[in-house]
C-alpha cells in the first residue's frame, strides 16, 4: 500500500481519538475499528537479533491479563485497564505459551520444560513438574487433569491439584527424518469425550485414551518438508480440522479417520469455525474462508507477505488475524475485504502470538516484546420499534420525532 494511501486510511477514515475505556465488561461487542489504548514493554533485555519471536498469547481472567515473554523467566499478571504490573510468577526459563487461569489458580509452562501451578495471588508455586523438553503450547485443563505436550513428542497427564503424573506417552522418533528439519513446537492436546487428540512433528494425529494414555488410533496428516502439526486441531461435531505446517489442511471425518476435503496449504494455528464457515490461517500469509461441508474456498485475503498467520478471532464486525512478519488485520467475514490494519512500526513488527478479544478490548503481543491493548467503540445506539411506534432506547443523543 502506498504511504500516502496508508496515511489517508488511518487519519482520514477512522477517528483516532481513543474511545471510552471498557469497564472492562467481557460481553460488549465491537462496533467499529479499534484504536490503541495503551502499550507496555515486557521485561527482558533489548532485542538485538535480526529475528525474534514472541509466542505467548495473552489470557484474561476477570480484570487480569496473564502474559509472559521470550526475554524473561516469569509469568506476569497485569491490570486490564492500564497494563499495571500486579504479580510476577517465577519460572525456570522464558515463556513460550499461553497461561490458563481458573478458580483462583493459574497454570503455565516454560521453555525449560516445566509446568507450574500458582495461586493467582502469588507466592510460592503450589506445584511444578519437569517434563524434560521445552513446552510451546498452553496446558489443556479438565476438571482434575492438566495435559501438556512438549517438543520431544512426550505427552503428560498431570493431576491439576498436585502435579502428580497420572500417565506419560512418548511418540517414537521418526527415523526417516533429520532432526534439524523438525520444527520447534507442538500443539495443545484436545479433549474429545474419552479421547485426547495430540499432533506430532512427524505429521501424525493420535487419539490417546484419556485415562491411560494408551494409543487408540492414528491418522497421517502432515506432508512436505515440514509435516509438523503445530496448530492446535479444532473439533466440531464429527469433523477434525487440522493441518501440517507445510501442507495440507484437512477436514478429517472422526468416524473413519479419512479426509473429506483438503487444501494444499499449511497452518501453524487453530482455525476459527463460525456456523458453516471455517477460517483457515495459513503459513503462506493468506486467510481463507472455507465452506465446512465441501472445502470450497469462498474468498482469500492476502496479507502481502509470507508470514504464518495466528488463530483468527471473531468479532461483531469482522475477523481479526495477525501475521508473524507484519501486523494485525480486521477482515470482512462475508467478502474478505480489509476493514482495518495496524502496523506496529517496529523493526520487529510481526505478531506471531495469537490475539485475545475480550468484549471491546483486543490484546496483542508483538515480536518486539510489547503488549498492545486496543479498545474498539461500542455499537452505535439504535432506535427501537414497538408495535409500529418508534421509541427512544435511552442511549442515543437524539430522541426520535
Amino acid at each position: 500500500m502506498p504511504t500516502w494511501l496508508a496515511l489517508f486510511t488511518f487519519a482520514g477514515i477512522f477517528d483516532l481519538t481513543p474511545p471510552e475505556r471498557p469497564g472492562l465488561p467481557a460481553t460488549e461487542e465491537i462496533g467499529g475499528p479499534p484504536v490503541l489504548d495503551w502499550s507496555r514493554r515486557l521485561p527482558g533485555p533489548k532485542v538485538t537479533a535480526a529475528t525474534h519471536t514472541e509466542l505467548v498469547r495473552p489470557s484474561v481472567d476477570g480484570e487480569s491479563i496473564f502474559v509472559g515473554s521470550a526475554g524473561d523467566s516469569s509469568l506476569l499478571r497485569l491490570l486490564r485497564s492500564t497494563g499495571e504490573l500486579l504479580v510476577e510468577y517465577p519460572a525456570r526459563a522464558p515463556l513460550l505459551a499461553e497461561a490458563v487461569a481458573a478458580e483462583g489458580r493459574v497454570w503455565f509452562v516454560d521453555g525449560a520444560g516445566y509446568t507450574f501451578c500458582y495461586a493467582v495471588e502469588g507466592g510460592e508455586p503450589i506445584w511444578s513438574h519437569f517434563g524434560g523438553a521445552p513446552i510451546t503450547a498452553r496446558p489443556t485443563l479438565t476438571a482434575n487433569t492438566a495435559y501438556v505436550a512438549n517438543v520431544d513428542g512426550v505427552v503428560f497427564a498431570l493431576d491439576a491439584s498436585t502435579g502428580e503424573v497420572r500417565w506419560r506417552y512418548q511418540r517414537p522418533t521418526d527415523a526417516s527424518r533429520q532432526s534439524d528439519l523438525t520444527l520447534f513446537g507442538a500443539p495443545s492436546p484436545v479433549v474429545v469425550d474419552d479421547e485426547l487428540l495430540v499432533g506430532f512433528s512427524d505429521g501424525a494425529v493420535l487419539a490417546l485414551d484419556i485415562s491411560t494414555g494408551r494409543p487408540i488410533w492414528e491418522a497421517r496428516v502432515g506432508e512436505g518438508r515440514y509435516p509438523d502439526i503445530i496448530g492446535t486441531p479444532r473439533v466440531e461435531g464429527d469433523d477434525l480440522y487440522v493441518g501440517g505446517y507445510s501442507e495440507p489442511f484437512v477436514a478429517l471425518d472422526l468416524r473413519n479417520r479419512t479426509p473429506r476435503w483438503r487444501i494444499d496449504a499449511g497452518t501453524a494455528a487453530e482455525p476459527l469455525v463460525e456456523d458453516q464457515l471455517l477460517f483457515h490461517p495459513s503459513t503462506d500469509g493468506k486467510l481463507r474462508a472455507v465452506r465446512r461441508d465441501t472445502g470450497e474456498v469462498l474468498w482469500t485475503f492476502e496479507t502481502g507477505d509470507s508470514g504464518a498467520l495466528s488463530s483468527p478471532q471473531a468479532t461483531a464486525i469482522g475477523v481479526l488475524v495477525s501475521s508473524s512478519d507484519e501486523g494485525i488485520y480486521l477482515v470482512n467475514r462475508e467478502t474478505g475485504a480489509l476493514i482495518w490494519r495496524y502496523d506496529p512500526g517496529y523493526q520487529l513488527n510481526g505478531v506471531t502470538a495469537g490475539l485475545t478479544v475480550v468484549g471491546r478490548q483486543i490484546l496483542a503481543l508483538t515480536n518486539a516484546g510489547t503488549l498492545l491493548s486496543f479498545v474498539a467503540p461500542a455499537p452505535p445506539p439504535t432506535v427501537l420499534e414497538i408495535e409500529g411506534d418508534r421509541s427512544w432506547d435511552g442511549r442515543s443523543l437524539f430522541r426520535p420525532r
